[in-house]
């Protein structure tokens, strides 16, 4: 079945970003320029496919694309006289992601300047083959012709996953990086620590995960399980339950290997995998295992926030050091996510070592340990090759230029500004409409299309926007039905404006409902909006 809203037979009809035509296609996101045209490619098992080595991935792709549908392999080389022919060839004009898919009765002719870009176009190759055809098995099928011409508005395209408060198997990320290769998104942010649980092997210190990845029932887990008695998507996820010396513990952890098959996994599909560990607050998992590593000997909360690191003893930066050595070598991303959000400075306040470390050092206010902390940080993160990225907290005080920052705090306004008087690149990631933990309503995803940081912020900031990201806390979000609930099809509009350049709700609704077909295919529990019933 080809899903298209037809109004009458042309030649061509453009459906490009920012534009309203009677007859669209299921692309999302929107391409610069995609225009329908008449005729068909006919596909079956005589099409014969080539392309360079530098897009062997995303000729990989499209073949098994084919294949999937057709039941056999595409064939690679023979006799082309008279043959329907799929072809990839180098492009140096074009963007660094951008890409041209032309789609004719004899060929389907793709360019790319990069190999990124080549899998850009095999994406959307992949969508208009699913709309032709929901994904079933069949000796042939026809394609529309169409002339699409790409490229992203943004080079920064991210997704954020907390797997401290709840953790999701292996297997499981992969899948979800699947869905966000089809949506052209090529950053993934793990958030890998946090007060409720350390998430990866650090061989330095063992106790991180014989202990810190473990937890009793906290009261978010017990909101889940009170709720799971009415919805079985609150259910908490057995594999991560054991017991030991009685009690009933929560947890687990991803091992090295574990998360080098993530890692390769990712990069095959073109998406970096950027680590957090989220210093020097939010660090009572690790603060519990090595109670040196605080202030006060102990964990803690205090007013608002857990008891943070004390950077003011030489141990706990060597600490600090020695985790991010191993966290930077086991992970090739050029970036490094430091975190420092949230930090309760009290315990700093508090403390002799606190009060000589600041003497030493020049430093007039408290929460200049912690400008100091990022500072030192940076410096030794950067000496590894990494460009370091914090949350917007950090603009309060003295920050480097070089750091990126990623901005979540939509009611300082006047975060944003700061950042880009300061010089900083900034990734948006404002909680509203950002956050995929808060409600998914109708509402939720229209806001996350409508986002415009054109509207919002001054050309000065918008001068130093790399990209926008999505994030999903999981304080309540303990299992993979409830993932999918909140995520989709919030995934496809985020797609849509991180990449477009120009978007339209009402093609977009259009578009979308080929792909909750297509989420329904691969058994994704999304929520469906009210209108596309």
């Amino acid at each position: 079945m080809v899903l298209l809203v037809i109004s009458g037979s042309c030649n061509k009809n453009s459906t490009s970003q920012g534009q309203n035509t009677s007859e669209t296609h299921g692309i999302i996101p929107l391409p610069v320029r995609a225009d329908l045209m008449s005729g068909s490619f006919t596909a079956d098992g005589s099409v014969i496919i080539s392309g360079d080595e530098l897009f062997s991935r995303a000729v990989s792709c499209t073949s098994d694309a084919f294949q999937e549908i057709l039941g056999q392999q595409l064939k690679t080389e023979g006799d082309t006289t008279g043959k329907q022919l799929i072809i990839f060839t180098p492009d140096n004009s074009l963007k660094v992601e951008g890409y041209t898919l032309k789609i004719t009765r004899r060929s389907i002719k793709i360019t790319a300047k990069t190999g990124n870009g080549a899998f850009y176009a095999a994406q959307t190759l992949k969508q208009l083959i699913w709309a032709a055809t929901d994904g079933g098995k069949s000796k042939s099928f026809q394609l529309r012709c169409i002339d699409v011409e790409d490229a992203p508005k943004y080079s920064w395209r991210g997704f954020h996953i907390d797997l401290s408060r709840h953790l999701f198997t292996k297997q499981f990320l992969e899948n979800v990086i699947d869905e966000l290769a089809y949506y052209k998104l090529n950053k993934l942010h793990l958030h890998l620590s946090d007060d409720e649980g350390w998430r990866v092997e650090i061989d330095r210190f063992p106790l991180l995960t014989t202990k810190s990845a473990w937890r009793e029932f906290n009261s978010q887990d017990s909101t889940c399980l009170a709720r799971s008695a009415s919805d079985a998507k609150y259910e908490i996820d057995s594999r991560f339950i054991s017991t030991s010396g009685g009690k009933t513990l929560y947890g687990g952890f991803f091992t090295k290997q574990d998360l080098r098959e993530i890692i390769e996994y990712a990069g095959n599909r073109f998406i970096e995998i950027i680590p957090e560990i989220d210093m020097p607050g939010h660090m009572s998992a690790a603060i519990n295992s090595y109670p040196y590593l605080s202030c006060t000997g102990t964990p803690g909360w205090g007013k608002e926030f857990s008891y943070p690191v004390c950077p003011c003893n030489q141990d706990v930066m060597d600490f600090c050091h020695q985790v991010y050595d191993e966290i930077a070598g086991l992970f090739p991303s050029g970036y490094i996510h430091l975190g420092s959000d949230e930090v309760e400075q009290d315990t700093w306040t508090g403390s002799d070592a606190c009060r000589s470390f600041m003497e030493n050092n020049h430093i007039q206010q408290v929460s200049g340990i912690q400008s100091w902390f990022v500072s030192d940080m940076q410096k030794y993160l950067e000496a590894k090759g990494k460009t370091v990225v914090v949350w917007d907290d950090v603009i309060d005080g003295t920050a480097g230029k070089d750091l990126v920052m990623m901005y979540w705090r939509d009611w300082v306004t006047d975060s944003p500004a700061r950042c880009a008087a300061n010089g900083n690149k900034i990734v948006l990631t404002p909680w509203s409409p950002f956050y995929l933990s808060n409600d998914h309503t109708d509402k939720a995803l229209q806001d996350i299309y409508e986002y415009d940081p054109d509207k919002v912020f001054p050309a000065g900031v918008n001068a130093m926007v790399i990209g926008l990201q999505g994030c999903l806390w999981t304080e309540e979000i303990p299992s993979e039905l409830m993932f999918e609930y909140m995520v989709y099809p919030r995934l496809e509009a985020l797609a849509e404006t991180e990449w477009a350049s120009g978007k339209d709700w009402t093609t977009f609704r259009i578009r979308l409902i080929s792909h909750l077909k297509y989420l329904k295919s691969k058994n994704i529990q999304y929520r469906r909006p009210a209108w596309a019933n």
